[in-house]
């Protein structure tokens, strides 16, 4: 069953909707749902998404898996950190009391984006009770299984990375993101996924994290070192390093064609949802 651009929370004037595909087959207590972020460096972008996630979409509703993609107030909208947080909150909140209407299970919700989407994702799963705005289900838990990140930045400390070919390009994407005192450290630790995990504030949920080697948008070295910091401080953060692989999981220099690690990584993806929904992927 296909779903298309139903309203998951109204911001006054402004719907925000969402796409989602459910498998032909839906047990009697609903399907687990893998709920996707778009990129675009929290600045523009829509739900309609990115092609590469098509490809997990068929795999995962072969074995019984929901996938939804769900829009948010980037700054295209005019929305910074506490916006687009709060959004993101509430799309899992919209699944978590009203998935059934959907044939979704909402106890069984995994997060998953790219860039942008990435850091929302891991930031959500952690700390998605701490966002809620106006607009937002005030008795709805936001709480899901894991998270996935796709070359999503855990910190936001581009200017530790003077190695990366466009951190120059970043500062414009945070002051929309952070406001005008972005360079904050007060204001950074709000919106970073490392801080919370380095505080023991996060939740207690695995996170993989996808990078591209010759990224460079996003530091490669950055996943590394959160998923380091997070294990060493407790948490199930996995990194998987793609090799020959740009932001957009492309092949640099091939016109945009998807890297072969990026194609093998597809497996990895989907046995990691399988896994926390305590199924085998074969």
């Amino acid at each position: 069953m296909e779903y298309k651009n139903f309203p998951f929370k109204y911001c006054g004037s402004i719907a925000l909707l969402g796409d989602l595909w459910t498998p032909d087959e839906i047990p009697a207590g609903g399907c687990p749902l893998v709920l996707f972020f778009h990129g675009g460096g929290w600045r523009f972008g829509d739900k309609s998404g990115w092609a590469v996630t098509w490809r997990w979409k068929e795999t995962l509703r072969k074995r019984g898996v929901a996938f939804a993609t769900m829009g948010y107030r980037h700054g295209g909208y005019g929305g910074g950190l506490e916006q687009l947080a709060a959004d993101a909150a509430d799309a899992v909140r919209f699944f978590r009391k009203r998935g059934a209407e959907y044939g979704i299970d909402g106890e069984r919700i995994v997060l998953c984006g790219h860039s942008a989407g990435g850091h929302i994702s891991m930031l959500t799963g952690f700390v998605g009770e701490r966002f809620r705005d106006a607009y937002s289900d005030k008795e709805t838990e936001c709480r899901v299984l894991g998270a996935i990140s796709i070359a999503g930045p855990a910190n936001l400390r581009f200017f530790d990375y003077p190695e990366t070919p466009a951190a120059d390009e970043i500062p414009g994407d945070l002051q929309l993101l952070l406001g005008k005192n972005w360079q904050d450290p007060a204001v950074i630790e709000r919106a970073e996924p490392l801080h919370y995990v380095m505080t023991g504030e996060a939740a207690h949920i695995p996170v993989l994290c996808l990078q591209g080697m010759s990224d460079r948008l996003v530091p490669p070295r950055m996943a590394e070192e959160f998923c380091r910091v997070g294990r060493e401080n407790g948490y199930d953060t996995r990194h998987l390093p793609l090799p020959e692989t740009g932001h957009c999981l492309e092949t640099p220099g091939k016109g945009g064609s998807t890297a072969p690690a990026a194609l093998a990584a597809d497996a990895d993806i989907c046995r990691f949802v399988m896994e926390l929904l305590g199924e085998k992927y074969e």
